[in-house]
Formats: C-alpha cells, structure tokens, sequence
C-alpha cells in the first residue's frame, strides 16, 4: 500500500480549464488516499513554477543538441527539500507536470499552493 495525495487536471474539476493554466499545469488536493502500489503506472514529476520553467529550458536546450550550463536540479549539499523530487536527468514532457495552486474539493475553490 501508498498513501499519496491527488492532483486534478483543470477540466475535471469544477471550475474548468481557464486560459492562463499551462497545458501541463495540474492542481494539487488535500485528499489523501492509499492505494494499492500495483495500481502504479509510472513515475512523474509535479514541480513548482520556478522548478517548472528551469526543467522546460533544459530540456529544450538538450533537444537542441546544446549542453546545459548548469544542473536542473539543486545539490542537495545546498539543503534545497525538493531535490529528490525533481529529475536527474531528462524526461518524457508527458510525465512533468506544474502545480501552482491547490484544488479544495470541498469548498469548490483554488488555494495559492505554498510551495
């Protein structure tokens, strides 16, 4: 078993999908579940907009044949938490997705996410 919190495209929730949501954006919820670990399908990456962008660049400047300058990913030496979420390296797009804001099933309303 898992205990994994759920994230909502913007269609399927109340408020729908607005012209500002990136297409890869996804928005956060307070329901936690567990879950069964066979009902995994893949691995994918949830990362805030800064993080967002950064990866994006990179892995447009891999596509381009250019070698990045610097490391997507923050050392872990520097204490940044979020390391070990993020990519090491480059990733399908359809498994890196941008959270911003997190969706109150309840209350039917958006929450500025405070990561």
């Amino acid at each position: 078993m898992m205990s994994l919190i759920w994230f909502y495209r913007p269609e399927h929730t109340d408020i729908g999908r607005q012209e500002e949501d990136c297409p890869d954006e996804v928005f956060a919820s307070k329901h936690r579940d567990h879950t069964s670990v066979a009902c995994i399908e893949d691995k994918c990456f949830v990362m805030t907009f800064n993080e967002y962008c950064r990866y994006m660049r990179f892995s447009q400047m891999v596509d381009e044949g250019v070698v990045p300058p610097w490391n997507i990913v923050p050392e872990r030496k520097e204490g940044y938490p979020r390391a070990g979420l993020l990519p090491l390296c480059q990733v399908a797009n359809d498994r890196v997705f941008l959270c911003r804001k997190v969706y109150d099933t309840r209350g039917r309303r958006m929450l500025k996410n405070p990561y």
